[in-house]
């Protein structure tokens, strides 16, 4: 069955414009196959009506039937495929040379990731080729800035793995830059009358600030298999290019930034944000968005430079404080440190939240007392500890790798709260 719709804004939805339904048997001969049909009202398929009545459409059908075997005829190339992670050097396993054998890269990425998923080993293979191709790179500044089988395998996972990551962190504030329509357009030659350019430079700005905000404070809720792929991409740029000290930020930001949150606000529809594409107005705030979210992930040195419009590099400025370059470092370096290493080799831990609440004391004697005392609580991405107050020397520390389920507490069972 084929229908043919005419895309629409938003507001109305896309306009049915008639479908057509053909029995496969038509298809499955072995000769190519043409023929003219009527576009019919829908689920209509039988009555005929006049010629005039509707449109023509001339159609180019393509049927492809595969031979699906069960899984046991798969599995020597599936075990072949799977060692791919543990072959030296990376380049002469199945895996890599199947990229090599496609034309596009994607093709081999996609059913590549799905399969290394699948068995959890998407993290050791993406880790192997990924090393190849630092290796392979003279200069820090084009670090992964290809198409190759590395960039794409990571697009498809990040794209696989991140979707509900995306979902939570950029939907909500996307749907009501699709439903509010405020005016955003800062270029004066693209001004519509009444619009004044302070205004809509105050409009992109707020919204600006906040996509960013949520961005890097999302950090916590990065699915895991990204934050252990972007700590060994981060570990490979800072021992390949060990006098580049912002290598390791920008090997991860030019996946994350660049190539996953940018294209997700720029075309919400691709990644599921948005059901269709959005009308000209929103789709050109979205564009101002994403080139400028894009600039501040990229932590390039001269950011005004990156810019051919001069509004734009205009625009720029409002950001170009040191403190959007720290929000960005504190997301990378959170987002990119991996449960498996050693805490001594990250200089800093990062603090995720902190505050005061009530702990109960176990009573562990015969006679200890169960009693209730506030204390400061303090979460980072190493351990987990309580003080008497702030600033006070920690009275217990858990480390994170100790912390094996974390529960949600009733608190009318203690009618207090923060318990």
């Amino acid at each position: 069955r084929v229908d043919l719709w005419n895309a629409s804004n938003l507001k109305f939805g896309d306009e049915f414009l008639g479908e057509l339904r053909l029995p496969l048997k038509f298809l499955r001969q072995s000769s190519s196959y043409e023929a003219w049909y009527f576009l019919q009202p829908r689920d209509n398929g039988n009555k005929s009506l006049k010629p005039d009545d509707l449109g023509s459409l001339r159609l180019n059908v393509v049927y492809t039937e595969d031979h699906v075997f069960s899984s046991d005829y798969y599995s020597p190339l599936r075990d072949l495929l799977l060692k791919s992670a543990d072959v030296e050097p990376v380049s002469a396993s199945a895996a890599h040379i199947l990229g090599e054998v496609c034309r596009e890269k994607q093709e081999a990425a996609i059913p590549l990731v799905r399969l290394f998923l699948h068995y959890g080993r998407i993290v050791p293979f993406i880790s192997a080729i990924a090393n190849a191709e630092v290796k392979r790179t003279q200069d820090p500044n084009t670090i992964f800035r290809g198409n190759s089988l590395t960039s794409k395998c990571i697009d498809e996972t990040m794209k696989l793995a991140g979707m509900h990551y995306l979902q939570v962190t950029l939907k909500p504030i996307i749907d009501e830059i699709c439903q509010v329509h405020k005016p955003c357009e800062i270029d004066p030659v693209k001004l519509k009358d009444g619009e004044n350019l302070e205004n809509n430079r105050e409009n992109l700005r707020q919204y600006v600030d906040r996509i960013f905000t949520v961005i890097t404070k999302s950090g916590v809720s990065c699915p895991t298999v990204m934050c252990d792929i972007f700590f060994s991409l981060r570990e490979s740029a800072a021992k390949r290019f060990q006098g580049d000290l912002d290598v390791r930020y920008t090997a991860v930001s030019s996946f994350i930034f660049l190539r996953f949150f940018a294209p997700a606000i720029l075309s919400p529809n691709l990644f599921q944000l948005t059901p269709h594409h959005p009308d000209p107005q929103t789709s050109r705030t979205l564009t101002l968005i994403s080139k400028t979210i894009q600039t501040l992930g990229s932590l390039s040195k001269s950011k005004s430079a990156n810019f051919k419009e001069s509004y734009m590099a205009t625009f720029y400025d409002y950001f170009n404080e040191q403190k959007y370059a720290d929000a960005v470092k504190n997301f990378l370096d959170l987002i990119s440190s991996s449960g498996r290493r050693d805490h001594k080799s990250i200089e800093q831990p990062i603090l995720l939240k902190e505050g005061f609440m009530i702990k109960r004391a176990q009573g562990r004697k015969r006679f200890g007392m169960k009693n209730f005392k506030k204390r400061w609580f303090r979460l980072t991405n190493h351990e987990f500890t309580y003080q008497k107050s702030k600033g006070d020397h920690p009275l217990c520390s858990i480390p994170i790798e100790n912390i094996l389920a974390v529960e949600r507490l009733e608190e009318e069972s203690f009618k207090m709260k923060n318990v």
